[in-house]
């Protein structure tokens, strides 16, 4: 179902995830959204294979609380099995919930959001076993849907403005996210994650069923803390997007490049503070994707797609690595209020120069109601 959506498409990092688009959507009514999603990848090297699988059930909702404003929630649980020399490794547990309000303002040129993680996720992981499962979750050629448990209190703020000159529409806006304390693992009371600042702009260009969107990201991190002293920093990071899409009654076609440059990050001494090393952990990425969707009978809906990422070597001896992945999600509605869809997609790649092998796959499943 396509639903028209106002001009301000402005970024905003939510909590619920590592980047989102935040957009008020007039006219749409309350909603909530199922899931079920299992990821399974293979690693093979010259000294065998390594199996890691999870088991992701988020669910999301949307409620409308009057007009300009709304609100949307996430939550999520996941089950994580890993298979490594023939021992195995398990980490099952709740993420944080996570609540975000958009109010727009001025008519509609100006909009304010305010996200809250409340940690009442998984926390004090096990070092000897959960910590592995949580390492081979945060490598970037791998491709999972649930990479974080429970976090420390968050709240972010997101100021925005937009603008209509003709067919063109244009935004910028700056964000504020606070990342609370919290304990990752066993005996690790007081970490603190550091806290974002993010900006972008963006314009849209659309003409006789044909849009054509681009956007820049900026984002900037503060010093990563335990018990108060400076451990780490993030690299800054740029975020480059393009994307296309042209519809007609029965079928929608779009497209995009990504291109993700990151900073190098900073590690720090921990008795005295001093910068002890900057290095880049994670290359840059250049992601192209493609999708169609198309209607070949009343309440159906048919989306072939794939997408190519290409990540870069950094700069601990960590080779290049390149991912492709093809699927389709079919949908059906089952009547005015009730849609469900299933989807299969496979991987195929390589990491580390292609000393690593890749192959995954991911199930999906999901049933959205309105009232």
């Amino acid at each position: 179902m396509i639903r028209k959506t106002t001009y301000m498409i402005l970024l905003v990092t939510v909590l619920a995830a590592p980047t989102a688009f935040g957009q008020v959507i007039y006219g749409q009514p309350t909603s909530g959204l199922v899931q079920f999603q299992y990821t399974d990848w293979t690693i093979e090297d010259d000294d065998g294979e390594t199996t890691i699988n999870q088991l992701a059930i988020p669910v999301s909702g949307f409620v409308p609380l009057q007009d300009n404003l709304e609100a949307m929630f996430y939550i999520a649980n996941a089950s994580n099995n890993l298979t490594e020399n023939d021992t195995e490794y398990d980490l099952s547990g709740m993420s944080d919930f996570r609540i975000m309000f958009n109010k727009t303002y001025a008519g509609d040129q100006l909009v304010t959001s305010l996200a809250i993680n409340l940690p009442t996720g998984k926390k004090q992981l096990d070092l000897e076993d959960e910590w592995l499962v949580v390492d081979y979750l945060s490598d970037n050629y791998l491709d999972f849907p649930i990479r974080r448990f429970g976090e420390g209190l968050g709240v972010s703020a997101l100021l925005g403005m937009a603008g209509v000159s003709g067919n063109m529409r244009y935004g910028a806006g700056a964000m504020y996210q606070y990342n609370g304390s919290y304990e990752p693992y066993d005996g690790y009371d007081d970490y603190n994650p550091g806290d974002l600042f993010s900006f972008n702009v963006g314009a849209e260009l659309q003409n006789e069923g044909f849009t054509l969107s681009g956007d820049i990201i900026f984002s900037l991190y503060t010093d990563d803390k335990a018990d108060d002293v400076k451990i780490f920093k993030q690299g800054n990071q740029v975020d480059f997007r393009l994307q296309g899409m042209y519809g007609s009654e029965r079928y929608t076609a779009s497209g995009g490049i990504q291109y993700l440059a990151r900073g190098a990050q900073t590690g720090y001494d921990p008795e005295t503070e001093n910068e002890v090393e900057k290095l880049k952990a994670y290359g840059n990425e250049f992601i192209l994707h493609g999708m169609m969707s198309w209607s070949p009978a009343q309440h159906w809906l048919l989306s072939p797609a794939m997408d190519l990422r290409l990540i870069s070597a950094n700069e601990r001896g960590f080779d290049n690595s390149s991912i492709f992945g093809i699927g389709a999600v079919i949908g059906r509605g089952l009547g005015a209020n009730l849609n469900f869809d299933l989807g299969f997609k496979y991987y195929v790649g390589s990491a580390d120069g292609g000393d690593l092998d890749l192959s995954g796959y991911r199930i999906t499943g999901g049933l959205t109601g309105l009232i």
